[in-house]
């Protein structure tokens, strides 16, 4: 038996869509905008992203509160991470999945961040404190928009 929590939260970027699909496709920059993540690598590039792995890391000088991800799914308009390690914090998820996806938006681009995961039964009495740490998710967003409202504008050449 598991229970299934489903979290999401988006927010209004002033940059176009290349530029925050960009931002985001780099896993070095997720220490930038996480604040649960003091640093990230990939373990696997791939490039189309699709298979591409990584791992992110809650303390800076070791290997403590690692997780790992890769990248299932990938389109123009949205990306979806599978969590696949099973030990540290990942081991009270039997599953988990973060998609992220942008829409046009007058001022700029629309992401929509949703989360999906599956408690192990014996984790179950977490899930009152994941529910009430949800506003986590939109704190973390603006921090993606002031970082990359903040990146200087890159414009095509001609």
């Amino acid at each position: 038996m598991f229970l299934n929590m489903h979290l999401e939260s988006e927010i209004v970027i002033r940059r176009g869509a290349a530029a925050v699909w960009s931002f985001l496709g780099s896993v070095e920059n997720i220490a930038r905008w996480d604040r649960g993540v003091v640093r990230a690598t990939n373990t696997k590039a791939s490039p189309t992203g699709v298979g591409t792995e990584f791992n992110t890391f809650a303390r800076g000088d070791s290997d403590w509160g690692r997780m790992s991800y890769r990248i299932v799914e990938s389109g123009p308009d949205h990306c979806r991470v599978e969590l696949t390690s099973r030990d540290g914090n990942a081991r009270f998820f039997r599953s988990g999945f973060w998609t992220f996806r942008t829409e046009p938006h007058p001022e700029g681009t629309l992401v929509k961040c949703r989360v999906d995961f599956s408690l192990r039964l014996r984790f179950l009495f977490l899930a009152p404190l994941l529910w009430s740490a949800r506003s986590g998710m939109g704190t973390d967003l603006e921090l993606l928009k002031r970082v990359v409202e903040s990146e200087p504008v890159v414009k095509p050449s001609e």
